[in-house]
Protein backbone atom coordinates (compact mmCIF):
# COMPACT_ATOMS: atom_id res chain seq x y z
CA UNK A 1 0.00 0.00 0.00
CA UNK A 2 1.44 3.53 -0.72
CA UNK A 3 0.06 6.61 0.55
CA UNK A 4 -0.02 10.11 -0.49
CA UNK A 5 0.42 13.04 1.64
CA UNK A 6 -0.06 16.63 0.89
CA UNK A 7 1.05 19.54 3.43
CA UNK A 8 -0.29 22.66 2.94
CA UNK A 9 0.26 25.79 5.84
CA UNK A 10 -2.83 28.11 7.21
CA UNK A 11 -0.87 31.60 7.20
CA UNK A 12 -4.72 33.23 8.70
CA UNK A 13 -4.92 32.60 12.74
CA UNK A 14 -7.62 30.57 14.14
CA UNK A 15 -10.21 32.76 15.18
CA UNK A 16 -11.84 29.91 17.69
CA UNK A 17 -11.26 26.29 18.92
CA UNK A 18 -13.70 23.81 19.57
CA UNK A 19 -13.90 22.65 23.08
CA UNK A 20 -15.23 19.12 25.22
CA UNK A 21 -15.97 19.14 28.71
CA UNK A 22 -13.60 15.01 28.60
CA UNK A 23 -10.45 16.56 26.22
CA UNK A 24 -10.36 20.14 26.45
CA UNK A 25 -9.79 22.27 23.51
CA UNK A 26 -9.29 21.10 20.36
CA UNK A 27 -9.40 22.18 16.52
CA UNK A 28 -12.49 20.89 14.84
CA UNK A 29 -13.26 20.97 11.16
CA UNK A 30 -15.37 23.77 11.71
CA UNK A 31 -12.83 26.11 13.24
CA UNK A 32 -9.98 25.74 9.68
CA UNK A 33 -13.01 25.57 7.10
CA UNK A 34 -12.81 28.75 5.65
CA UNK A 35 -9.01 28.22 5.37
CA UNK A 36 -9.21 25.22 3.35
CA UNK A 37 -12.45 25.14 1.99
CA UNK A 38 -10.92 25.75 -1.73
CA UNK A 39 -8.38 23.16 -0.77
CA UNK A 40 -11.06 20.16 -0.27
CA UNK A 41 -13.57 21.64 -3.35
CA UNK A 42 -10.42 21.15 -5.58
CA UNK A 43 -9.54 18.14 -4.66
CA UNK A 44 -10.28 14.38 -3.64
CA UNK A 45 -8.75 13.97 0.02
CA UNK A 46 -10.19 10.53 1.75
CA UNK A 47 -8.76 12.35 5.37
CA UNK A 48 -7.16 15.50 6.21
CA UNK A 49 -5.55 16.18 9.65
CA UNK A 50 -4.79 19.50 11.14
CA UNK A 51 -1.41 19.97 13.07
CA UNK A 52 -1.40 23.21 15.40
CA UNK A 53 0.88 24.81 18.02
CA UNK A 54 -0.72 25.90 20.38
CA UNK A 55 1.90 27.64 22.52
CA UNK A 56 4.68 29.81 21.69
Amino acid sequence: MTADCDIYQIDTPLSSLSYDNEFGYFVAAEDVENQIKHTIETNNYDHIFVIVRLRR
